[in-house]
């Protein structure tokens, strides 16, 4: 064989496999199969196991999904689900899991499981950027709803820790239109995001907060957790291969509703400042990802960095205006 034809073949072997890729049709397929497989799931629901805060162990059935956590965590996650649905119900923006049964008390609670949902990192790899914005506004729509809105009993979990409440800063010629102290999702990430109906619908499920932050986070301020989202927008898996391509679109058309919904005209600015504050803590391996974990979509700091740059430029530029 030449050498132009063989250069040309190898050219459309790995188009045709890239292609395949990114459209989820055989590769995403097989990763979902290893991922499943890796997963930590308890058969026996009614044994008591004694985990740590940060431990969950979860069984999965066709219409229930039962967690058994450290109570601690469980309580916390519980009564933020329960009056989460309640803001869910009355916006129509989204939709939470009901609660079903279980013992938060002792660890154990149960949520009916939605079926038909699928993460929004995975639905967004592929899509056209017409459709992802539009999703984008709802989302910013639904997490300004939950800041107006829910209010958590006093004494229920914890603040924001350190590092992660380091304050957004002073931006010149800008000052905060509201207080910036929320009750928080606390791991509002595109993994507990699931879109439903082909992205006519929104499912927010996991309100613990993040093991990398604290599971029992109840409040802090509001950029946690508009800047949580978008870090994981910037992650890829193995490198360009799987990423979401317009990440800075649906970023900036989910923080424009987001400062809509809350009449606060500020806010991409300060999410901006806020990531540019994070990137120290953002760059270290257990967060940005480890290279034996492979199958862990790797979080483009460098990428990220320069949209949040952007973003501080555009926006002050246009107030400034």
């Amino acid at each position: 064989m030449s050498d132009p034809l063989l250069i040309l073949t190898a050219a459309v072997i790995g188009s045709s496999l890239l292609l395949v890729w990114q459209r989820r049709v055989v590769l995403r397929l097989l990763l979902g199969c290893v991922r499943r497989a890796r997963r930590r799931v308890v058969v026996d629901t009614d044994t008591e196991v004694c985990l740590s805060k940060n431990q969950r162990l979860t069984v999965l059935s066709s219409s229930t999904v039962i967690k058994q956590q450290d109570p601690s965590v469980a309580v916390v996650e519980a009564e933020k689900t329960r009056r989460a649905r309640a803001i869910a119900e009355a916006t129509g923006l989204f939709a939470v899991p009901r609660l079903i049964g279980g013992t938060p008390e002792r660890g154990r609670i149960e949520f009916e499981r939605i079926a038909g949902v699928e993460p929004l990192w995975s639905w967004l790899v592929g899509r056209p950027q017409q459709e992802a914005c539009e999703l984008a506004e709802r989302v910013g729509r639904s997490l300004a709803a939950v800041h107006e809105t829910l209010r958590l009993p006093l004494g229920l979990g914890e603040s924001l820790p350190e590092p992660w409440r380091v304050e957004p800063g002073c931006v010149a010629g800008l000052s905060m239109t509201q207080d910036h102290e929320v009750a928080l999702h606390g791991d509002f990430n595109a993994w507990n995001l699931l879109v439903a109906d082909k992205g006519q619908g929104l499912v927010i499920i996991d309100w613990a907060g993040s093991d990398l932050c604290s599971p029992l986070l109840v409040r802090g301020p509001w950029v946690f957790d508009a800047a949580w989202l978008i870090i994981t927008l910037f992650r890829s898996r193995l490198g360009p291969v799987e990423r979401i391509v317009q990440a800075e679109e649906f970023s900036r058309a989910f923080l424009e509703s987001y400062a809509l919904g809350r009449r606060l005209p500020e806010a991409a600015v300060v999410c901006g400042a806020y990531l540019g504050s994070l990137m120290p803590v953002l760059s270290r391996p257990e967060i940005r990802g480890r290279r034996e974990q492979w199958l862990r979509p790797k979080l483009d700091v460098a990428r990220l960095a320069r949209f949040a740059t952007g973003l501080c430029q555009q926006q002050a530029g246009r107030y400034a205006a």
